[in-house]
């Protein structure tokens, strides 16, 4: 396949998932609002442009770009593997951003919640997830300490509990949704687009 046919494969495929099975599984509370309100920068690189110049290249377009809200770096029709994907992220850090990698070969299970991540972060391509610190600043803030009287009570199992980080409540609803339709249901959707993976690529 051309580069230009690749690159649009990768793009059809990244909307798929997008659709098909972050907000369907509601698995991100900003995806939709950031795809809907054209606040999501895409950067696909194209083999040979799979090194880390070319991440921090696309990173650096994304932090440039005022409209967006969360950036994707895909790698379009890469054979890289999970650890070789872990270290273009690395070498893509930067003091504003937060980078999240997905890849199609992530392993999870519903043991806890954050076991069950990785799972949820199996993409059709390899693939970074760029956010601004600052846009999770307010999900990451961790609440104030309570007050002695609030401690006590609630370590005599009294008032309501403390609540969770958002964080947590996140990866916690994430649980909860794909325990009430079974892993096996989620893991079904993730096969569909693996398949759609192979026949777009010619694989």
């Amino acid at each position: 396949m051309d580069p230009t046919a690749i690159e649009r494969a990768a793009r059809g495929l990244l909307d798929r998932y997008l659709v098909e099975i972050v907000e369907r599984f509601e698995l991100c509370p900003w995806a939709r609002p950031a795809r809907e309100r054209g606040e999501l920068h895409v950067e696909i690189l194209v083999a040979p442009a799979h090194q880390a110049a070319d991440v921090v290249a696309a990173i650096a377009r994304i932090v440039d770009d005022p409209r967006a809200s969360l950036g994707m770096v895909v790698f379009a029709a890469s054979a890289m593997t999970n650890r070789e994907l872990v270290e273009l992220r690395d070498a893509g850090m930067r003091r504003d951003v937060a980078i999240a990698h997905f890849h199609p070969d992530g392993q999870g299970d519903l043991v806890t919640p954050a076991r069950l991540v990785p799972c949820l972060r199996r993409s059709p391509d390899p693939m970074l997830q760029v956010v601004r610190w600052s846009a999770l600043e307010a999900a990451r803030r961790v609440p104030p300490p309570p007050d002695r009287a609030t401690q006590l009570q609630w370590l005599a199992g009294q008032g309501a509990p403390p609540p969770p980080s958002i964080v947590d409540a996140i990866e916690a609803a994430n649980h909860r949704t794909i325990s009430a339709v079974g892993l096996e249901g989620f893991e079904a959707a993730i096969a569909e687009l693996a398949r759609a993976r192979a026949i777009a690529y010619g694989m």
